[in-house]
């Protein structure tokens, strides 16, 4: 579908606003909520925009199924490339502070997963993945086949591309690897609390 686990949203943008990207791509824009919410909080929240409208981080976005598309993604967007991920990402020649990979991995056979997994890492400082814990069957939505899940993700996949931290979360398997993971140190020890802690 066109939308990720809302469980994870404020998770993931806390995530976000503790590793501070100027530059961010998003991958697999759907619906376009992180594009809206990472323009919210990361520029109107703290004011740090100065005119409304104009902004100062740089989102760009990738999305293969181009009917989910609006206007609304053009006006939260600066860049949004069309096409398969896979195929995508070699051709941007810029880097990013950040990429985010929310809900998508899943919908591709491990390799190709693997592959995108490295390709994204060439071009980000850091990448922020999320995938669900358990394998949730899906087939084509919307008359959009690429929404079919393919695979299942565990953390010991994860490992074999890069170091990285684990994010604790109910539902969702959080991964973060990349240059700043210590920053995250303290979400994910207050995550690991509150998990075994009742309040």
């Amino acid at each position: 579908m066109p939308t990720s686990f809302y469980h994870q949203i404020p998770l993931i943008i806390e995530i976000v606003r503790t590793l501070s990207p100027r530059s961010i791509l998003d991958v697999g824009v759907g619906f376009g909520k992180y594009g809206f919410l990472l323009r919210e909080y990361m520029e109107l929240w703290d004011e740090s925009t100065k005119a409304y409208g104009v902004w100062n981080i740089k989102i760009d976005g990738v999305e293969i199924y181009d009917k989910y598309l609006t206007p609304c993604h053009k006006y939260i967007y600066n860049n949004i490339y069309l096409g398969k991920a896979q195929d995508v990402v070699g051709t941007i020649h810029e880097s990013y502070d950040l990429v985010l990979l929310i809900d998508v991995i899943e919908h591709l056979p491990k390799q190709e997963g693997y592959h995108l997994v490295q390709s994204l890492k060439e071009i980000a400082s850091d990448v922020l993945i999320t995938t669900p814990k358990t394998f949730v069957e899906q087939r084509a939505v919307f008359n959009n086949e690429y929404e079919q899940h393919k695979s299942f993700w565990t953390k010991k996949d994860f490992k074999k591309i890069a170091p990285l931290i684990v994010i604790p979360d109910r539902l969702s398997l959080i991964i973060v690897m990349g240059e700043n993971i210590q920053l995250l140190k303290h979400i994910r020890r207050k995550r690991f609390l509150r998990n075994i802690i009742p309040f």
